[in-house]
C-alpha cells in the first residue's frame, strides 16, 4: 500500500470494511470515544474512497481520480471535526444560462425574473 501505513491488529474490537470518509468516521470515532482497537480493510490501496485525490509528480496537480468532490455543511460541529483531519479550499457554486446573449442566474428566482422580462416584479406582485 503506498501513501500510508497498515497495521494488522491480532484481535481488533472491530474490524470496519471500506476506508471511505463513513468508514474513517466510524473508525476513528470508535478509538477515540471508546477506546477501541480498529482494523480498516478496503478494496482499494489507498484510504478516502471516492473523495480520494493525490498530486501528480509530473505536473504538481492536484488529481481527483474519482472525480471532483465538494463538502457542504451548516453545522458548525461537523464543519469543526472535519477541520481537524484536513484543510478545505473555499468554494461558491454558481451556475448561470445565456440567452440571446444575455447572462441569467439559475436556479430561477425572482431577480432572475425580473432581469429576463426588464421588470421590477416583487413577491406580492
Amino acid at each position: 500500500m503506498k501513501g500510508f501505513a497498515m497495521a494488522q491488529i491480532e484481535y481488533p474490537d472491530l474490524v470496519v470494511v471500506g476506508a471511505g470518509l463513513f468508514g474513517l468516521t466510524v473508525a476513528q470515532q470508535a478509538v477515540e470515544h471508546a477506546g477501541a482497537r480498529v482494523e480498516i480493510i478496503d478494496v482499494r490501496d489507498h484510504i478516502g474512497g471516492n473523495a480520494y485525490s493525490y498530486m501528480d509528480e509530473e505536473t504538481g496537480a492536484e488529481i481527483h481520480k474519482y472525480g471532483a468532490h465538494l463538502f457542504h455543511t451548516s453545522n458548525r460541529r461537523v464543519w469543526e471535526y472535519v477541520n481537524r483531519f484536513t484543510s478545505f479550499t473555499g468554494y461558491v457554486h454558481r451556475v448561470y444560462a445565456t440567452h440571446d446573449g444575455e447572462v441569467y442566474p439559475l436556479p430561477i428566482n425572482l431577480g432572475t425574473i425580473n432581469q429576463f422580462f426588464h421588470a421590477s416584479y416583487t413577491p406580492a406582485g
